[in-house]
């Protein structure tokens, strides 16, 4: 959530509400502000918000409509806009989070590289001037015309589990989830809520009964990677034989994914050792040096690289204390073994190499290092992680 859109201003400003605390009617209150004005209405650019509508807006699945933006350049549209922000959204902020809602949206302007220089120094000036109304104002017209609705064809690194679980076809109904183009992956599939978000009460209780709603809706128990086609029908009108339908599918893919993943792990962390008691048996070359345990976060030494953070922590969750107990198993001087891997690390890191050219080439370093073969990679990538995770590798 680092670039301003009306999908995260809403998401924000609903934090702060006290009447419109609702997903649904925070979107409607902000966007009133432009949609129930008599330009608006007279030029027939007025949209009745259904529930789907906003959340297709809220999840970056639909764009602004045309009409209010549109409508938002106009002079005596701004104006009234700025007015309707001051007498009545300002007014339903909670005192005791206003300041954190007005605080998160100055950081999000501060850090979003897409925003130009002047127009960053304006709204943050009304910000800094304390017109709290005027800057809400103005960074919703501006966030009415910043594009919204993501590249439907990028293929999101989040999404790699569930397409996997699915061994990337719809469960459903069998099509590609994952189509290539001149060597290009493009996204034929939708990351679905098995139980909806955006359904009547009496639904919810029928679902509910059926099988129970998850806490978080957004976790990925209750998401399944689909076809778009059928993601859709399911979206406009879910029914409860194909709630219970989806429900039963996921279970049974995430059941034989699992069991797949585990049968995997049993070889890989047989290589992991392999790749361990070459590393221990290794003759040194370089003076060993001190070694700090500061306890830095992975989210701290990689900040900015979503893909090599998400891989690296999932091999800290699954292997670390299995790499622990190897080295606790040997007799190996594991300070001696550190050291040799951060200095090796500090060379590479201080030539210039990127975070992802120097995992690449620590791998590799311990693969050529213990004259292991090509297939002994993937066991090298997490042993990096493991010292990634122990300090040896990045600092600040």
């Amino acid at each position: 959530m680092n670039e301003l859109n009306i999908s995260v201003y809403i998401k924000i400003m609903q934090i702060g509400f006290m009447t419109h605390d609702k997903q649904k009617a925070a979107a409607e209150f902000i966007l009133n502000s432009i949609n129930d004005q008599i330009y608006v209405i007279n030029n027939g650019y007025q949209k009745d918000f259904s529930s789907k509508k906003i959340s297709l807006i809220v999840n970056r699945k639909a764009p602004v409509p045309d009409g209010i933006k549109k409508a938002s350049a106009i002079g005596e549209v701004i104006d009234a806009t700025i007015d309707y922000f001051i007498k009545k959204v300002v007014v339903d902020l909670n005192p005791h989070v206003k300041d954190d809602v007005l605080d998160k949206l100055s950081k999000l302007i501060e850090i979003d590289k897409t925003i130009s220089d002047a127009k960053r120094k304006s709204l943050l000036g009304f910000y800094q001037s304390g017109d709290e109304g005027k800057f809400l104002g103005e960074t919703f017209l501006y966030s009415v015309n910043k594009p919204n609705k993501k590249d439907d064809n990028v293929v999101e690194a989040d999404d790699a589990p569930l397409l996997a679980e699915a061994n990337y076809e719809c469960p459903l109904c069998h099509d590609k989830l994952l189509e290539t183009v001149k060597g290009k992956s493009i996204k034929r599939y939708v990351i679905t809520q098995i139980f909806p978000e955006d359904i009547s009460e009496d639904q919810k209780n029928e679902f509910n009964s059926v099988y129970k709603k998850p806490h978080n809706l957004d976790s990925p128990d209750n998401l399944i990677a689909l076809c778009e086609r059928c993601s859709e029908e399911y979206f406009l009108a879910p029914t409860i034989d194909e709630y219970k339908k989806i429900h039963e599918t996921k279970s049974m893919i995430s059941r034989n994914y699992k069991a797949k993943i585990a049968a995997n792990n049993v070889e890989l962390e047989e290589n992991i050792r392999v790749v361990l008691n070459a590393l221990i048996n290794i003759k040194r070359t370089d003076p060993l040096v001190v070694l700090e345990y500061d306890a830095l976060r992975i989210e701290e030494k990689i900040p900015n690289n979503y893909i090599l953070k998400d891989e690296t922590i999932n091999s800290v969750l699954n292997y670390y204390r299995y790499i622990e107990s190897v080295f606790s198993e040997s007799d190996a001087d594991f300070d001696e073994i550190a050291s040799e891997v951060k200095v090796c690390s500090q060379k590479f890191e201080k030539s210039g190499m990127s975070q992802d050219e120097v995992v690449f080439n620590l791998a590799e370093w311990i693969r050529n290092k213990t004259k292991l073969e090509e297939k002994s990679r993937r066991a090298c990538n997490i042993v990096v992680a493991f010292f990634i995770q122990n300090c040896k590798v990045f600092h600040k």
